[in-house]
């Protein structure tokens, strides 16, 4: 199983005078004040959906739902082991319906256990905000140049018609209409180009917001990550609990971008894996874009 070697976590919640236990099980204290309680433990099989939200978790085993606060996990370290265990039961138990919010990282569950070889790619380091809003400006515009170059020539051929029937031959004032022919173009040109720039400018807008809507969400966007690339996959995970021992297969994900500042590669249409240059060096970075094309369909 992926991530099985981290140890568990447990979680005390005074206010409820109850306590959860992540682990190889799942276990549940109702009684904080009886040392000699026994706990309910569920195996993790037994859980239908599981959700990571903004502010809490959400465990169901379809005749029990447990809702256990983000807030009462005091440091970003603990909520990342919480995730771990979570993701990697997941990983075992693929028939549970698993929800989560933004990443950078790829989720846990996408493992497959693995001992990464010696001779794999493997950085380690911290993502940077200005390399994550740059990709993915790119990343947007190219999702939104066709629709730049629909609507601009559209927003113009009408600017130039309107025009035309308002103070043109359309209007029955053929006279003078061929000394207002180039205002009535440049105007018509100015207005598809506004149009452009204005989807352009919007693309920008979006992908700038990526990385402080995903800090918000996930403060593992802050830790140290290793990063690995090697034959059979590949893997980005807070070094907090990575031991190289699990891997995405490259069968379970799509095709990869390269920007100027990452390689990213998607699951369909979702990113799942930014791999920043940067971290390895600059004689390396095109072996290293050549062993991902010979995995993976590079699209521009």
């Amino acid at each position: 199983m992926a991530f099985e070697s981290i140890s568990g976590v447990r979680i005390n919640d005074q206010n409820a005078n109850r306590a959860f236990v992540f682990a190889d099980y799942f276990s549940v204290y109702e009684d904080l004040q009886n040392v000699e309680e026994i706990p309910m433990v569920f195996n993790w099989g037994d859980f239908t959906a599981i959700a990571e939200t903004k502010n809490e978790f959400v465990l169901d085993n379809g005749v029990r739902v447990f809702n256990i606060p983000k807030s009462l996990i005091d440091d970003p370290v603990t909520l990342i082991r919480v995730r771990a265990i979570v993701e990697g039961a997941i990983a075992a138990n693929p028939g549970i319906d698993y929800k989560f919010g933004k990443r950078i990282l790829p989720p846990k569950n996408l493992c497959i256990g693995y001992e990464v070889p010696v001779d794999a790619y493997i950085a380690i380091g911290a993502y940077r905000e200005n390399e994550i809003n740059n990709s993915n400006v790119v990343l947007k515009y190219s999702g939104f140049d066709k629709l730049i170059w629909i609507f601009s020539p559209i927003v113009a051929i009408a600017a130039f018609v309107l025009q035309m029937l308002f103070f043109g031959s359309f209007a029955g004032e053929s006279e003078g209409v061929n000394s207002n022919l180039l205002q009535i173009l440049v105007i018509s040109l100015f207005a598809g180009l506004a149009v452009g720039m204005s989807i352009y400018l919007f693309c920008i807008y979006g992908a700038k917001t990526l990385y402080g809507k995903i800090l918000r969400e996930d403060p593992a966007v802050l830790e140290e990550i290793t990063f690995v690339v090697c034959e059979e996959g590949f893997m980005a995970a807070e070094s907090e609990v990575y031991d190289l021992s699990s891997i995405i297969r490259w069968q379970q994900v799509a095709y990869f971008v390269e920007t100027t500042h990452v390689y990213i590669i998607f699951t369909g249409n979702k990113a799942v894996f930014w791999l920043p240059k940067r971290l390895f060096p600059k004689e390396l970075h095109k072996e290293l874009g050549d062993f991902i094309e010979g995995k993976l369909l590079q699209k521009s």
